[in-house]
């Protein structure tokens, strides 16, 4: 990661991604950062690309330049707003860049291209622009490929509760977890958030089981303690990077059915408005991008927003 702490914002012109706008002002830690603003024009209504092939070499290349030419005004427009509502909210002019881009492989491609060519710390998405307005659907086509592929950076979905900076950390242990805890603490550094440590269990070990009993309850036992130990340890690193103690809560729950469920059901009654969790778990499978867990969580959580860390 960078030292600049860069920070890649999509937007697309569309009243949700005027709320992603919205998100960025609310979202007091992100003010100290560079951010870029950054969007791609389609040469041609996204609609025309449901014609054949051969239906774009009928259309005039001068009506081709119009369209990309009156995209790039409004987007511009766009942008230009975005970044006075931004200053307004306390970002430094100088931190905002405005970018555009021309279409090339495809929207979430070239925005994957935009990743890799540049040092950037973070990247900003929202689940659906202004194509996909569906009822019932719950990512556009675009999101759903960068959670699956933009695995080699923190990926910030923004979501639509009221930012309070109460945050739901996914604790399992993992290297991916503490990363996770980490990134968490160089965001929040010296805030006043308000963070849960959250660590899940299917089992349920009553505190007076002894060890040697059973081997299906010694394995429960020894994963209940590495559990604990990981909430020790997260609770650690955000202290040690200035979030005041009595801001961070622990919580081991045993006996889940579901853990996305049971991790949800924990934001929601705290009262968070951001849920942080590793792209991966334990089992960190090399053949699959994203686990299972936060997979279930980012489709199931329309409101939340999700910071995935790879």
């Amino acid at each position: 990661m960078s030292d600049e702490k860069k920070i890649l914002v999509t937007l697309d012109g569309s009243k949700r991604s005027g709320r992603t706008v919205d998100y960025l002002c609310r979202f007091k830690p992100f003010r100290d950062r560079k951010i870029t603003l950054f969007n791609i024009i389609t040469p041609v209504p996204e609609a025309y690309y449901d014609l054949t092939p051969d239906f774009f070499s009928k259309i005039p290349i001068s009506q081709v330049k119009d369209w990309e030419m009156g995209q790039r005004t409004i987007m511009t427009e766009f942008l230009k707003e975005a970044r006075r509502k931004m200053i307004a909210a306390g970002y430094k002019p100088d931190n905002i860049e405005l970018k555009l881009a021309s279409l090339e492989k495809g929207v979430a491609r070239d925005i994957l291209n935009e990743i890799e060519n540049n040092d950037y710390h973070s990247l900003v998405i929202r689940r659906r622009g202004g194509a996909d307005a569906m009822l019932g659907v719950n990512m556009g086509g675009v999101a759903a490929k960068l959670v699956e592929k933009a695995d080699s950076i923190p990926l910030i979905l923004a979501g639509t509760r009221e930012i309070h900076h109460d945050l739901c950390i996914a604790v399992d242990g993992s290297p991916i977890s503490t990363r996770a805890i980490q990134y968490t603490a160089d965001m929040m550094a010296k805030t006043h958030c308000r963070i849960l440590l959250c660590a899940i269990m299917r089992t349920t070990v009553p505190d007076s089981v002894r060890q040697g009993q059973d081997p299906f309850v010694d394995m429960s036992l020894w994963a209940k303690r590495k559990l604990n130990d990981a909430l020790i340890e997260a609770k650690e690193i955000l202290i040690q990077a200035g979030i005041p103690e009595d801001r961070i809560e622990t919580r081991l729950i045993q006996g889940a059915q579901s853990r996305a469920g049971a991790l949800l059901d924990k934001a929601r009654a705290a009262k968070c408005d951001t849920i942080v969790m590793g792209r991966k778990g334990v089992s960190d499978v090399d053949n699959f991008d994203l686990g299972r867990i936060p997979r279930k969580i980012i489709y199931a959580s329309r409101k939340f927003t999700i910071w995935l860390i790879p």
